[in-house]
């Protein structure tokens, strides 16, 4: 019964859409956000949600990007962040090393220091979203976008509510730096993969063990973040 609702909410979206001519969309961050190893930046939330609302879009984020990289997207960016009338990016996973530091929960049980490496990333993601607005118009509308919580439900890896917890706590983390910040929050994606986690029976994320896209969002993941991102900013 849902499907068949967002897809028609989202139908209303491009329809009325259609008169927010002039409006760009520009995204920054790490793979996250250029959808890497599952299609590559056509298939990332940025161009998804541009798609869906009808607007410009481009995307500037670089797979294994950490925040020190954040000044050469921007540089990179530029002449699009001069015309940005919207910029959305995800960044911090890589300097925490979220794979990483989940397999540490799962395998070493060590939640506590991983947690406390998760919190300290706050000072830095405020300096790094300052540089973000610091390169673009005053009226330009800035959003953090956190990292969905992709892990499996139903006790299918040991410390599994432990990994949810630090989940948690790393969208606490980007959601209190995006408040200092004065900066906007999609708070909404990071339960977008709700029934579709690691290792259901149609899952939104690869598992630990690919080769290629370990613990990140597969196609179908991009553009479901894609759509949640599109009815956020369609609603401000």
């Amino acid at each position: 019964m849902l499907a068949p609702l967002f897809a028609i909410f989202s139908l209303c979206l491009i329809i009325s859409s259609q008169q927010a001519a002039g409006e760009l969309l520009v995204g920054l961050g790490d793979s996250f956000t250029s959808a890497g190893d599952a299609g590559g930046l056509s298939k990332s939330y940025p161009i998804i949600a541009g798609g869906l609302l009808n607007w410009q879009a481009r995307n500037f984020a670089k797979g294994g990007a950490k925040m020190s990289q954040i000044p050469a997207q921007l540089a990179a960016a530029a002449s699009s962040l001069s015309n940005a009338t919207h910029v959305v990016f995800t960044i911090g996973g890589n300097d925490l090393g979220v794979a990483d530091s989940l397999i540490q929960i799962i395998l070493k049980n060590n939640f506590t220091a991983v947690i406390q490496k998760a919190t300290n990333l706050k000072p830095r993601l405020v300096s790094t979203y300052k540089l973000i607005q610091a390169a673009v118009r005053p009226q330009t509308k800035i959003y953090a976008v956190p990292y969905v919580d992709f892990i499996s439900v139903g006790n299918k890896i040991p410390n599994e509510a432990d990994c949810h917890r630090m989940m948690d706590v790393l969208t606490s983390t980007i959601q209190d730096a995006a408040a200092e910040a004065k900066i906007g929050f999609i708070g909404a994606v990071k339960l977008a993969f709700l029934g579709h986690e690691m290792f259901s029976a149609d899952p939104y994320v690869d598992s630990f063990l690919s080769q290629k896209n370990a613990a990140h969002p597969n196609a179908k993941g991009y553009a479901k973040i894609g759509q949640v991102v599109a009815v956020h900013l369609q609603s401000e």
